[in-house]
């Protein structure tokens, strides 16, 4: 039976990040990746510019593409553009930066995760081709995840369904981002050009999806893949004793735009942090990782949680209220600057003096009361 100090469940964004952090401190780390390399992974792929701040040093140098620039298109009626004086969001292939992340790390692929169990001093993880033993079990298995389901870390409770395709073509403005409001009800579309392909999606809250939204964006002829995404809805549990969950195993997804990339690879680094400590120590207690996500992370879920209430369902009113050259202006800047803080921007919709809006707050503070 092998040994490691951390075993973690799932090679995606989160898991690999993980396992470079760790490395970086030279704890002996796995992988268990039920997919191949280069696996194929449906995502849009959109990360923006303070990863750079927060991945390890040696893999900052990511292939990606640059956005300067964001079109928002409501329902072909009314259309609004703004350019950037620098980038605002990376785009990138997921197969590509998954395996890139991947350089370096112990990964056995082809392998499933089927249980686990706590002994004194240890955890035995089961596969479906070995025994393993571990200090820790990290679950860094997606929206399905088996640790979190096995564990009651991270219930399922807020779904996003999603559908994706990607195009083989040449883009006219590669450095633009298109986003697509009012085609269906509680969610949005994009599409993000790549080097010779475009990304193209829509999502929506599970009860409201309709396949092929996606079709209205971009007729390129391509499979449509279809995903749900788990969002965050509130804090959970995310670590007890020897386990912990991260990304979205933890539901640790935007509640307004649903990207998971930066949270996953965020709580990640945070969980190292407290795996390192512990191991130093000699202990064997991972709950100080729930508090480290709620001073790091939690506080914009809130307000993102809380916009999101505003936004997507009142969007027939507050359209044009909203979609107005010096608001986008004022979200790009913040984007240039790191992350898109989602407590600026409460506070100045807490404060617009445009009606609409006003009466679209006001219904979402008496319903969130």
């Amino acid at each position: 039976m092998e040994e490691y100090d951390v075993l973690i469940i799932g090679g995606g964004p989160s898991g690999t990040a993980l396992a470079q952090y760790l490395k970086n401190e030279e704890i002996d780390t796995l992988i268990i990746e039920k997919g191949m390399p280069f696996r194929d992974k449906v995502c849009a792929g959109g990360l923006p510019v303070v990863i750079e701040k927060i991945l390890p040093s040696n893999l900052r140098n990511f292939e990606r593409n640059v956005y300067e620039k964001i079109s928002i298109d409501y329902r072909s009626a009314y259309s609004i553009s703004a350019k950037a004086e620098k980038p605002f969001l990376y785009g990138v292939m997921r197969p590509k930066f998954d395996q890139f992340l991947r350089e370096g790390i112990n990964v056995h692929y082809s392998e499933k995760f089927i249980n686990y169990e706590e002994e004194n001093n240890s955890i035995i993880v089961h596969t479906d081709k070995a025994k393993y033993s571990c200090k820790f079990l990290i679950g860094a298995d997606g929206v399905g995840s088996l640790v979190s389901l096995q564990s009651g870390l991270g219930k399922k409770k807020r779904f996003i369904v999603a559908e994706e395709k990607e195009v083989t073509e040449k883009a006219k403005d590669k450095n633009t981002l298109n986003v697509f409001l009012g085609y269906n009800f509680l969610g949005y579309g994009w599409t993000l050009p790549k080097d010779g392909f475009v990304s193209s999606g829509s999502g929506a809250l599970k009860g409201h999806f309709q396949k092929g939204i996606v079709n209205k964006f971009n007729r390129g002829s391509a499979l449509i893949k279809v995903f749900p995404i788990s969002l965050w809805d509130g804090v959970e549990t995310l670590a007890k004793g020897r386990v912990a969950v991260v990304g979205e195993a933890g539901n640790l997804v935007d509640p307004f735009t649903a990207a998971g990339i930066y949270p996953a690879i965020l709580s990640s680094m945070l969980l190292s942090e407290v795996i390192d400590k512990n191991l130093k120590l000699n202990s064997a207690d991972l709950t100080h990782y729930n508090e480290l996500l709620e001073d790091k992370l939690y506080g914009e879920f809130r307000y993102a949680h809380t916009l999101s209430s505003m936004f997507f369902p009142f969007l027939s009113l507050t359209n044009r209220a909203i979609l107005q050259t010096r608001f986008i202006n004022y979200l790009l800047e913040l984007a240039q600057s790191g992350y898109l803080s989602y407590e600026k921007i409460f506070n100045r919709v807490e404060n617009t003096k445009r009606i609409p809006v006003k009466i679209a707050f006001a219904l979402v503070k008496i319903f969130i009361r």
